[in-house]
């Protein structure tokens, strides 16, 4: 499953790089971006655990920058 997510307050391109780098690391994640123009991040993962990884992969944008939110709705 691929689904785009709109992220609040992500203030440079180095922290979205980061925070790539820390999702693409969790297990079940097959591709991620995260585009710190458009303050996006796209999120392809396996269906059957699509919602669980979604929130961990929130979990690890916030352990970057804990001021940015990944609105999962």
């Amino acid at each position: 499953m691929k689904k785009v997510f709109k992220m609040v307050d992500l203030d440079c391109a180095n922290c979205a790089a980061k925070m790539e780098d820390a999702v693409r690391k969790l297990d079940g994640v097959t591709d991620v971006r995260i585009s710190f123009l458009s303050q996006k991040m796209t999120l392809e993962a396996d269906d059957a655990r699509f919602d669980e990884i979604a929130k961990l992969a929130a979990k690890a944008c916030k352990k970057v920058d804990d001021e940015v939110e990944v609105v999962l709705k």
